[in-house]
């Protein structure tokens, strides 16, 4: 009903309005996009580093400033530095003479204990830098062994193999860490003999273990086993080369992005790390020199660059020509002190030239210059273009389906093609947009910021934002007409399963016998299932010959009961389809007996023969309807030609000056008489008429207010002779329902010749008409309730007067044919109402049901 009424309005003046606003609504926000993208691209800078992508602001730089000056050359700077003091830790673990080396020996228990001290003495491994690396990148694989003491002691070594550090030698340069010491001449390795396993002090249990396969030998040719006397040491030893394995992967893949980053001419960038270990004075830079010597290097670097930082922690010299703070270089220092010795010196510059690459400064450096100090306007103007936005999203949310009002005041709601999408569908749609987005964002946006210019970047950022906001408008205003038209559950999935359920529930309620017969078979198949797999499982009996004899049986058991439950549910529903094609009048229709057993042949049998008595009786009451039909229309169109001469003689008798009394009374009864049995036999014609379905209605609209004064003022005259006052309630004064005039009229005619004819003489009659809703459709019904008190006692069921030649008055003492209510009935039910009799003592009351017309019918 809703949907008609929507679709009467689709062309109200309102809708054009709306498409203006959501126009302009998504023209504001592609303008506040324009805006905001040129103050991000003017006001931010994407600098590519070592920690990945990086947004510098430059709107807070003061006036005149230089580039080399600014807050975001040294933030620049700062994270530079942190590079490349990362960047030396790691050259340290991949290179030997400043070329990457995979063959370089990597002590696997120092390397992971690499932030703390030394121990005097630690059981290790050793391996092959690349061994480790690609370990990490084939994974670990552990596998879980059952071994008697026998095959333990047979598996790991009776020595366990000791790595023995002196603390106190000469060979360290400051705190006893690895990489930042020399350890080759301060280690000694040697063997410690597990004598208790040797002398049977001491024996091994049987156990389970987890073994890690070795994938690699160690640089020795040895297995991880074979280095530990006990399973506790050798679970130490494996979760250490697992974890230096890890993090060498890891670091091996920050050494080949900060080596393309920081190479020579990739750029601007320009340093050396100098480090004193034992005897050796290692340098990393990456300068084109080979010098160690500290003078030379710093004076090659400073010749290239405009601004540098110098640090020496052993001689207490920081020297810097920028804003970066010694105690910054002294903290990035401290967190890889496992790498750097005390003698250490680390100096970062920044080439004069900043056109030697096309890197991070050279960029920020052309940003910088380019920058617009009035940016800051745009940032209002694209603010304000949001406030607009918000503003018409809360305007449209108010006007958004809106198509038009009903006379009773109630908006009519206009619902889209895509309202009609299951809510969660619609929802887990929004859900997938929003992520999309997200992924948009996250990662093309920030690579489309580094690649594109800032037109590009404009445009693309502004189409963007339009399309996000298109998206949204879609589901928004989509979920605000649901909300409206009180879709928004009824057309929900959560819904339909539930009512789903619900009927599932009623129907294995109502047919309890049913289900009682599929679930007790189903249940003794279970049980059997479950004794035949306990007797399977059970340890004396199990073998191959009774696995697979009752694994045949299990299989032959599931089969036929599957077969049983299967025909039994659908010989079930073949017999309920037949009820239903009958009870919904097909009586031809015949139910397959084909493969029925037992109750459900009978079931189908007594169904078939239902149907052929049903057909056979509705064949001979329609038989038996003709011929009354017929006799009834036969006999009053015989009856109606000599009623009419006698109607027409005793009208001409009437017109005579008869002056005898006797004689004008006896004239006076036959025009009575002839009346009344013409009203008899036009009340045989129409109830034969309306039983045969040969009526034609001519539909229109009729005012049930117009209508009810109109026959309270034909029936004024024949009230007033029993003093009979009519009492008319009405809501409103235009009350309209869809009917055919002349029979509507017949239907008040009969009611109110029947309170005429019945009612108590004196009294008054309540002619109310009230509006109501349905609950569960929200239709609206016109209810003309019409009461009067009985003359009479009613002892007549109020069902059987509405049946033909019924009479509440049992003496037929008062005029009348037994067809008033009857015609009234089913004149009312052909026009889509209903008629109504209640009865409460005396009292008489008729209600009439029409659905509410609410429009003009064209």
């Amino acid at each position: 009903m809703e949907n008609e009424e929507a679709k009467k309005h689709q062309k109200k003046p309102g809708t054009g309005i709306n498409t203006f606003l959501h126009v302009l609504q998504q023209a504001v926000i592609f303008i506040a996009a324009i805006l905001a993208v040129m103050v991000l691209c003017g006001s931010y800078v994407v600098i590519e580093s070592g920690n990945g992508t990086q947004l510098y602001n430059i709107r807070n730089e003061e006036a005149d400033t230089k580039f080399e000056d600014s807050k975001l050359f040294n933030k620049l700077l700062g994270n530079s530095i942190t590079d490349v003091v990362r960047y030396g830790a790691i050259r340290g673990q991949m290179e030997t003479d400043g070329e990457f080396d995979g063959k370089k020996v990597i002590d696997t228990t120092a390397f992971a204990g690499r932030y703390n001290s030394l121990q005097s003495e630690y059981i290790t491994a050793r391996y092959y830098l690349d061994d480790l690396i690609n370990w990490s990148k084939n994974g670990f694989t552990y596998e879980d062994v059952y071994m008697t003491g026998e095959e333990a002691d047979q598996f790991l070594s009776r020595f366990n193999l000791v790595t023995t550090v002196d603390l106190d030698s000469d060979s360290y340069s400051g705190s006893a860490k690895y990489l930042n010491s020399d350890l080759d001449s301060a280690v000694v390795i040697k063997d410690v003999s597990g004598n208790l396993f040797d002398t049977g002090a001491y024996q091994r249990e049987d156990e389970n273990v987890t073994v890690l396969r070795n994938r690699y030998r160690t640089v020795d040719g040895k297995n991880i086993e074979d280095h530990v006397a006990i399973f506790d040491e050798y679970y130490k030893l494996c979760a250490n080369i697992k974890q230096t394995a890890d993090d060498l992967a890891l670091n091996y893949n920050e050494y080949l992005k900060y080596q393309e980053l920081y190479q020579p001419g990739q750029s601007n960038v320009v340093y050396f790390i100098r480090k004193t270990v034992g005897d050796d004075v290692l340098v990393y830079t990456n300068l084109d020199t080979k010098a160690k010597n500290l003078t030379v290097l710093k004076q090659e670097l400073l010749d290239s660059c405009m601004r540098s930082v110098y640090y020496d922690p052993v001689n207490m010299t920081y020297e810097t020509d920028t804003q970066i703070e010694e105690s910054t270089l002294r903290y990035v220092m401290n967190g890889f002190d496992y790498a750097y010795p005390e003698n250490t010196q680390v100096m970062v510059g920044i080439r004069s030239d900043l056109s030697y690459a096309q890197d991070g400064f050279n960029k920020a450096r052309n940003e910088f210059n380019k920058y617009v100090p009035f940016l800051g306007q745009y940032l209002v103007c694209a603010v304000v273009c949001i406030i607009i936005y918000l503003l018409l999203l809360a305007l449209l949310t108010v006007r958004e389906g809106v198509a038009g009002r009903k006379e009773s005041g109630e908006v009519i709601i206009r619902l889209h093609r895509e309202d009609r999408i299951p809510t969660e569908i619609m929802i887990a749609a929004a859900g997938m947009i929003v992520f999309l987005v997200y992924m948009l964002i996250s990662r093309v946006i920030n690579t489309a910021w580094q690649s594109m210019g800032n037109n590009a970047m404009i445009a693309f950022g502004a189409v963007f934002v339009l399309a996000v906001s298109l998206l949204f408008s879609f589901f928004y205003y989509s979920f605000v007409r649901r909300i409206k038209a009180g879709t928004l559950w009824r057309d929900s999935l959560i819904r339909r399963f539930g009512k789903w359920v619900l009927k599932w529930i009623r129907y294995a309620y109502r047919h309890w016998d049913l289900v009682l017969r599929v679930w007790v078979p189903f249940g003794i198949f279970v049980l059997f299932h479950m004794v035949m797999l306990l007797v399977i499982s059970a340890g004396s009996l199990y073998s191959v010959p009774r696995f697979l004899i009752a694994m045949l049986i299990l299989i032959v058991v599931d089969i036929q009961i599957g077969i049983l439950i299967y025909r039994s549910a659908r010989a079930r529903q073949t017999i309920l389809e037949g009820i239903r094609k009958i009870s919904e009048g097909d009586t031809e229709y015949k139910v397959n007996e084909k493969g029925m057993q037992g109750d459900n042949l009978v079931m189908a049998r007594a169904v078939n023969s239902i149907g052929d008595s049903v057909k056979n009786a509705v064949e001979t009451s329609m038989k038996d309807e003709r011929l009354k039909a017929d006799l009834i229309t036969n006999v009053s169109h015989d009856i109606k030609t000599p009623l009419t001469s006698i109607i027409n003689y005793v009208d001409l008798i009437k017109r005579q000056n008869v002056q005898d009394p006797q004689i004008r009374e006896y004239i006076q009864v036959l025009d009575a008489k002839s009346q009344r049995l013409k009203q008899l036999t036009d009340d045989l014609v129409e109830a034969s008429k309306i039983s045969s379905g040969n009526i034609v209605l001519q539909w229109e609209k009729i005012n049930l207010v117009e209508l009810l004064h109109q026959t309270i003022g034909e029936f004024s005259e024949k009230f007033g002779e029993k003093r009979l006052y009519p009492v008319f309630n009405s809501p409103a004064d235009n009350v309209c329902i869809l009917a055919d005039s002349r029979r509507i009229w017949r239907v008040m005619e009969n009611l109110f010749n029947n309170i005429y004819k019945y009612a108590l003489e004196g009294t008054r009659v309540y002619i109310d008409l009230e509006l109501r809703q349905d609950a569960e459709n929200h239709e609206k019904w016109v209810v003309l309730a019409v009461k009067n008190i009985s003359a009479k006692p009613l002892k007549v069921n109020p069902n059987e007067l509405t049946e033909r030649f019924i009479r509440g008055d049992e003496s037929r003492t008062t005029e009348g044919s037994g067809l008033g209510l009857s015609i009234a009935k089913n004149l009312v039910e052909i026009q889509k109402g209903v008629l109504e009799i209640v009865m409460d003592g005396d009292l008489f009351k008729v209600n009439l049901y029409f659905p509410l017309l609410e429009e003009q019918i064209n």
